[in-house]
C-alpha cells in the first residue's frame, strides 16, 4: 500500500524540470512549456537522425506534458533546417536536432548560413556512436590492412561511398585517405540508402556508414565489415576491432546533439537539459536508440560546447588540410 501512495521518481523529476523552467516576465513568471515543442531535423522522414528524434519527441512529450513535434526542414546540406532554427524567437518553442554536418557544413561552405557560436546556444547531446567500414564481399579483403593493400594494387585507388558531400562518412574516408596516404575516389549519394544499395550491388569498393545503415546488410551477409571508427569496440557491432587498434588516434563518431536559437532564457536552456538528462538515462528510451544502432549519451550544456569546439577543430582542420570542397 505504501507503494501505491509513494509518487513516481520520474513524476517528481518531471516537477522538478518543470520547476526549473519558470520565466520571469515582468512581475509574472509562466512556467515552461506551455505549449508545444517543435523539433526540427534537417533531412527527410526515415533517416538516422530523424528516428532518433521520433523516439526523443515521445518520450520528451511525456515527461513535459505537452507535445513535441518532429518538423522535417530537408535540403541544402542539411543547411534549411538550421537556418530556420537560427531565424526561430528564442524562446523554447524551436529547437534543432543536429548532427555533425551541422559543424562540418561551417568548414566546408563559404557562406553556410549561420554561425555556430552567435546563432545556437548547445542544450545537449542525445546520441553518440561510432560508424562502420564495409566493403563489397566480392571484394577479397578481410582487414583493413589488407583493404590498404589493395588500395595500393589497384591503379587509380578503390571508390568509396557516402551518404553525401560533408557527411560524417565522407569525412570518415578523407581521414583515412589522409591518415594512410591512401588513393581513394570518393562517390557521394544523395542518403545512406543509395549509397549502401549500390555497395552491395558491387559498383563501388567500400563505405562508411551510420551503423544504422548498415547493420541490415550486415546481418544477411551482403555487405562484409570490417571496422568501427570509435576508440573503443562498439556494442552493436562487439566482434569488429577498431581503426584506431591499427591507427592511433582515429576516431569519427556520429552523433545527434540538441541547440536551441541564440538568446534562448538560461532557465529554459536549463530546464531542457534537465528533461534531457532525464529521458536519456531511462532504460527504455535508451533501449529504442540502441535499436538503430545508437548509443543514448547526454551531456550537460556547458560540455557540449566544449565537445562542438573540439569537433570544429578537427573537421575544419582536416577539410582544409585535404583540399575538400561543398561542390
Amino acid at each position: 500500500m505504501a507503494n501505491l501512495l509513494r509518487p513516481h521518481r520520474r513524476t517528481l523529476r518531471a516537477a522538478a524540470i518543470l520547476g526549473a523552467g519558470l520565466l520571469a516576465t515582468g512581475a509574472a513568471h509562466a512556467a515552461y512549456p506551455e505549449r508545444a515543442i517543435s523539433m526540427v531535423v534537417a533531412y527527410p522522414p526515415g533517416g538516422g537522425v530523424d528516428t532518433v528524434a521520433r523516439v526523443l519527441s515521445v518520450e520528451l512529450s511525456k515527461l513535459l506534458k505537452q507535445s513535441v513535434v518532429v518538423e522535417n526542414k530537408p535540403g541544402a546540406g542539411a543547411t534549411i533546417g538550421a537556418s530556420y532554427v537560427k531565424r526561430a524567437t528564442p524562446d523554447g518553442y524551436t529547437l534543432l536536432l543536429a548532427d555533425p554536418a551541422f559543424v562540418i557544413n561551417t568548414g566546408l561552405m563559404t557562406n553556410v548560413g549561420y554561425d555556430l557560436k552567435k546563432d545556437f546556444t548547445p542544450v545537449s547531446t542525445v546520441t553518440m556512436s561510432p560508424i562502420v567500414l564495409s566493403v563489397y564481399p566480392g571484394l577479397p579483403v578481410h582487414s583493413l590492412a589488407e583493404l590498404l593493400e589493395a588500395a595500393r594494387r589497384k591503379p587509380g585507388g578503390l571508390s568509396y561511398s557516402s551518404a553525401g558531400i560533408g557527411s560524417t562518412p565522407h569525412m570518415a574516408g578523407e581521414m583515412l585517405k589522409a591518415y594512410t596516404n591512401s588513393s581513394f575516389t570518393h562517390i557521394p549519394y544523395k542518403g545512406s540508402g543509395p549509397a549502401m544499395s549500390n555497395l552491395v550491388a558491387g559498383q563501388l569498393d567500400f563505405s562508411f556508414s551510420t551503423i544504422a545503415a548498415a547493420k541490415p546488410f550486415i546481418d544477411q551477409k551482403l555487405i562484409r565489415p570490417l571496422a568501427t571508427t570509435g576508440l573503443e569496440r562498439s556494442p552493436a557491432l562487439p566482434e569488429l576491432p577498431t581503426i584506431a587498434e591499427s591507427i592511433p588516434g582515429f576516431k569519427v563518431l556520429f552523433w545527434t546533439a540538441l541547440f536551441a536559437p541564440a538568446n534562448t532564457p538560461p532557465a529554459v536552456v536549463k530546464a531542457l537539459n534537465e528533461a534531457m538528462r532525464t529521458v536519456l538515462t531511462d532504460p527504455q528510451t535508451k533501449a529504442a536508440i540502441e535499436k538503430s544502432g545508437d548509443v543514448a549519451t547526454y551531456l550537460p550544456t556547458e560540455k557540449v560546447n566544449d565537445f562542438v569546439a573540439g569537433e570544429f577543430a578537427q573537421w575544419t582542420g582536416l577539410i582544409a588540410k585535404a583540399g575538400i570542397k561543398a561542390e
